[in-house]
């Protein structure tokens, strides 16, 4: 006898994370009028949906194919714009006249057969070469000069260069929402008034309108409130705010001063006093804002370096102030409930993984939860996999300021702190000391960052071992030289046949 299946899903909670799940899980399970489950959603309408600009990494593109919507439709209603790269800037200490910066880009650097090209640029003299990705990456020309990811021609969700978006948040949600309903999702405005549960399995939920809401399974994306997976079944969060500091942030959208101003194709980081502030470039604006650490600073003290960052761009604006813990929970399944978003954990944005820890999450949930018999065996796998995660990201993310030299406050000095170091990083840097990172070390689930990334960063902040200790082994170094111009050859053609950043959305978006 087969096992039975879930056949009812209610996911509390709207924005982009509970959306996306409908949508998502509607798309790939099937309609319920056509023997796919019956999907509830619901959310308050007391709860604001804040768009601040968000910043993705490549993953997103099979994520909004997902849910079936094309490319430009999301473009177009969710105020879009294309992501080559991040650009870190003030991250390592600097003369005035020349301060530092490096890109973060998407996709594979160069190499000869199965050897990388990193080792042969880490044994460059100093001062004679170019930045890494610009020695080793074709799309660096790209990204130098505001070109788009691709050209208009090219299908959805694919081009010459690998790509993630910006987006506003709350502009994706109601597309994703649309789209969700038209799938034949339920939506449900309205809040929890209580819950029925049979020890750790949610048999219903109550709002205050005296809707009574049955489910096999239910999904808690209601954000930092949690109302499933903390308030009622008491899952533990594992703050890590003595690992990564920053635990505000100040938000502020601002027009660009020329609409017809180009659009940068990357998201800027820059490094201040006691955090960094972001600028993410979207269609119409700039979502702009300042993550920092409110035992080093207060909210006044942020709020002014980030008009000062902003200079004229600010006048007009309304800064406003978010509080975040940072962590995540050990068991974001428990029973037949699972927490997915901010509901199951936080890191800050600064390699722009939220909405992939998300978009991962559901797509595992999604094969996982057919069969309720199945549901411990499922949970502890999932879990294992999300843990995987988030201590992924929380290495990759404590990199950057393990690595960075600045001694200008205590919030970077103490960032340096071995106390406040992950075992597992410190045990990476460790070997990477005295060794390049191997290929081999990286690349599978549940593993977010891969060789490429850890090396343009690490590389990027100055951190590589001596050029002697790498001599005896990479001796192909004229092999180098020559892969390294062909790839900046190859580079150069892109941004011939390439459009600008802001012609290719509004050719896009034109269509849509």
């Amino acid at each position: 006898m087969s096992e039975p299946l879930t056949q009812r899903i209610v996911i509390l909670g709207g924005g982009t994370s509970g959306w996306l799940c409908a949508a998502y899980m509607a798309n790939n399970l099937g309609r319920h009028d056509q023997g796919g489950p019956h999907i509830t959603l619901v959310e308050s309408s007391d709860i604001p949906t804040i768009g601040v600009g968000e910043a993705t990494i490549p993953p997103i593109k099979s994520a909004i194919a997902g849910t079936g919507l094309g490319e430009r439709e999301f473009l177009k209603a969710a105020n879009a714009s294309f992501k080559l790269a991040i650009r870190f800037d003030g991250w390592m200490k600097a003369p005035a006249d020349s301060p530092h910066s490096f890109y973060h880009a998407f996709g594979p650097h160069g190499r000869m057969g199965k050897e990388p090209l990193a080792p042969y640029w880490a044994m460059l003299p100093k001062d004679e070469r170019p930045s890494f990705v610009d020695w080793s990456m074709n799309n660096a020309a790209v990204i130098h000069v505001l070109k788009g990811a691709k050209r208009p021609g090219d299908k959805d969700f694919t081009g010459p260069i690998d790509y993630a978006y910006h987006f506003d948040a709350g502009l994706l949600a109601q597309l994703l929402k649309e789209r969700a309903k038209s799938l034949g999702v339920d939506h449900v405005v309205d809040t929890v008034q209580s819950v029925r549960r049979d020890g750790e399995t949610i048999l219903s939920i109550t709002t205050d309108g005296g809707q009574v809401l049955e489910g096999d399974l239910f999904v808690d994306c209601s954000g930092f409130h949690a109302r499933l997976i903390e308030k009622e079944l008491e899952e533990p969060f594992r703050d890590l705010n003595d690992v990564l500091f920053c635990d505000r942030a100040i938000a502020c959208p601002v027009k660009y001063g020329d609409p017809d101003a180009p659009i940068l194709p990357y998201t800027k980081s820059t490094a201040r006093r006691n955090g960094w502030i972001w600028d993410v470039p979207l269609q119409d604006r700039r979502g702009t804002g300042i993550v920092f650490s409110s035992r080093h600073t207060d909210a006044e003290e942020a709020r002014a370096d980030l008009l000062e960052y902003l200079g004229e761009a600010a006048e007009g604006a309304t800064p406003r102030e978010l509080k975040f813990r940072v962590g995540y929970r050990d068991r974001s399944w428990r029973g037949n409930c699972v927490a997915i978003g901010l509901s199951g954990g936080f890191i800050e944005p600064l390699e722009s993984t939220g909405i992939y820890i998300t978009d991962i999450a559901i797509r595992w949930l999604t094969d996982f939860c057919l069969p309720k018999g199945q549901y411990a065996a499922a949970a502890e796998a999932f879990n294992a996999r999300i843990r995987g995660c988030y201590e992924d990201v929380i290495d990759f993310v404590k990199l950057h300021y393990v690595l960075s030299d600045r001694d200008d406050s205590d919030f970077w000095i103490e960032n340096r702190d071995p106390a406040s170091i992950p075992e597992s990083l410190q045990q990476k840097l460790d070997m990477w000391s005295l060794r390049m990172p191997s290929e081999y070390e990286f690349g599978h689930l549940p593993a977010v960052f891969s060789y490429s990334n850890y090396v343009q960063v690490m590389l990027g902040m100055g951190f590589h071992p001596p050029a002697e200790l790498l001599a005896g082994r990479f001796s192909r170094t004229e092999e180098a030289a020559r892969v390294s111009a062909e790839i900046q050859k190859v580079a150069k053609s892109g941004v011939s046949v390439l459009p600008g950043h802001r012609e290719l959305l509004e050719q896009l978006t034109a269509k849509a």
